[in-house]
């Protein structure tokens, strides 16, 4: 959904993106406190400076992330940034397995190459070559990079803290950021009422629920597996622009979409698999 609401926003990306992460972390709160006789293991653990010092660096990582992406859109397509910005299973598999000793398997990284290549027809009849183009296109590789980072230290920090402590911190980290980066770059604050609707869409939508399954996630299921859910992003941004902004579908989107899909359901299956039969030897 993302996609859609910058697309019916007319303030400027980074004010967008300043009010959803200061309205996601208000959003978090109630939450929070509802939680607190939750008497899970998580729950009860004691988030320590270390933790909360990660978390505060993937908050950072993610405010990279989403802001980097956000702008990468007025130079480039939105398939192109979505492509790229999708590369990062790769860089999750590669640092997860250098740093979280989670080696993804055989039938992972084939499902990893048929979602790839699923995402590569999404976009092959939309990229563009050109000094414009090709600014948006590294700033959602950059973007990809930024993401990577933000999963690697949520996998770190979920495996002994709950998604809700967890997710409050990097809200606030990431909104954070973003204001600063608002004042460093002397960008005006004031958005009209019709943006403030679309910023409060982005942060309960996009963020509140959508980040914070996402998170949850990191909690039970290695990086890479999550990293590679992400590239069902670009089949759903096609089917909420169509449904609410009337874009049509492109043949090769819908194509490409039914490949990536396959692929997701491969490294889902070898997640699976991998958990029933327990770690290999060594790990």
């Amino acid at each position: 959904m993302a996609g859609v609401f910058y697309k019916l926003a007319t303030a400027p990306v980074i004010a967008v993106v300043a009010y959803r992460m200061l309205l996601a972390t208000v959003l978090m709160l109630p939450l929070l406190w509802i939680s607190r006789g939750n008497k899970s293991e998580q729950r009860g653990a004691v988030f320590g400076a270390s933790d909360v010092l990660a978390t505060a660096l993937s908050g950072a990582l993610f405010a990279f992330d989403v802001t980097l992406w956000a702008v990468s859109l007025q130079f480039t397509s939105v398939s192109s940034a979505a492509l790229l910005v999708s590369m990062d299973p790769i860089f999750v598999a590669i640092f997860g397995a250098l740093f979280l000793r989670e080696r993804p398997t055989g039938l992972m990284i084939l499902g990893m190459a048929v979602a790839a290549c699923g995402a590569v027809i999404i976009t092959t009849g939309d990229v563009r070559v050109s000094g414009r183009a090709l600014i948006g296109d590294a700033l959602a590789l950059c973007a990809a990079l930024a993401e990577t980072g933000y999963l690697l230290l949520g996998r770190h920090v979920r495996q002994r803290v709950d998604t809700l402590r967890y997710a409050t911190v990097v809200y606030a980290a990431c909104a954070l950021c973003v204001w600063i980066g608002l004042g460093i770059s002397h960008t005006s604050a004031l958005i009209s009422a019709h943006d403030l609707l679309v910023c409060f869409g982005l942060a309960l939508v996009v963020t509140v629920l959508g980040h914070t399954l996402v998170s949850r996630s990191l909690g039970h299921m290695p990086a890479v597996v999550v990293a590679v859910a992400f590239l069902s992003q670009p089949i759903m941004t096609a089917a909420f622009a169509w449904l609410l902004l009337h874009q049509a579908i492109p043949v090769l989107t819908a194509l490409g979409g039914s490949i990536a899909l396959a692929g997701i359901g491969i490294v889902a299956y070898a997640n699976e698999r991998a958990v029933a039969e327990g770690p290999p030897a060594g790990i």
